[in-house]
């Protein structure tokens, strides 16, 4: 449903979507593993989970607090990016109806996520989006290992796609962190997902022009950004 301020917003130009628990849902099986892969390698260099929890509350992640306190060098933050996204990605399905209607979108479409492109790739193949025609994945390196919670990184997404009005972006993801960080710069806002990955509670974002419960309601939100669907599918 459409939240306070959307009517206000200018014409769309590109849309941003998230990676992880945005372009998929899969109740957090996905995300679960990638936490238990940065915990066994934080283990193995000495960082206890206690410690790079509080790496994460301090720095936005825990490879970047890793990097604050030296414990990482550029080798190992190579290092740490693959490593950690060496999981199983079979709790991830084909989703032919997302597919379809991405395939109906007007504008460009830019893949933009916090983990690597390399991870991301493999999501989309997953999901069977890889044959679409994405303008490409906006990744963590491409940010400088900032994260979505730092204006920076949608300055930068902002470049990539080759616009200037940040009120001409629009931006689908579940952290609602994320969300109030996009809406400071002016971005048109989608909140995907309306529960919490740790209580199960109804999420919500003052900061959000539009809650969907899974990516495949943007169509009926902004019908605004898709050309019609065909007759007879």
């Amino acid at each position: 449903h459409p939240t306070a301020g959307a009517a206000m917003m200018a014409p769309p130009a590109v849309l941003f979507l998230d990676c992880d628990d945005c372009l998929y849902q899969n109740n957090w099986a996905t995300a679960r593993k990638i936490t238990s892969s940065i915990a066994a390698y934080t283990a193995r260099v000495g960082v206890s989970q206690d410690r790079a929890y509080l790496f994460y509350k301090q720095y936005g992640t825990c490879l970047r607090g890793m990097m604050a306190e030296g414990l990482v060098d550029a080798a190992g933050v190579e290092d740490f990016l693959h490593e950690v996204h060496l999981i199983d990605y079979s709790d991830i399905s084909p989703d032919p109806p997302l597919a379809e209607m991405l395939s109906r979108l007007k504008i460009p479409a830019f893949v933009f996520t916090a983990s690597t492109r390399e991870h991301a790739a493999r999501c989309l193949q997953r999901v069977g989006l890889d044959q679409l025609p994405l303008r490409g994945i906006i990744d963590c390196r491409a940010c400088e290992l900032e994260t979505k919670h730092s204006r920076s990184s949608f300055e930068i997404a902002m470049r990539v796609a080759g616009v200037t009005d940040p009120s001409a972006c629009v931006f689908c993801d579940d952290s609602p962190r994320n969300l109030v960080a996009a809406k400071e710069l002016g971005w048109r806002t989608v909140l995907v997902g309306l529960n919490d990955r740790d209580t199960g509670g109804t999420v919500t974002c003052a900061a959000a022009d539009f809650e969907i419960a899974s990516l495949h309601h943007l169509a009926p939100a902004m019908p605004e950004l898709f050309h019609p669907m065909q007759p007879g599918l």
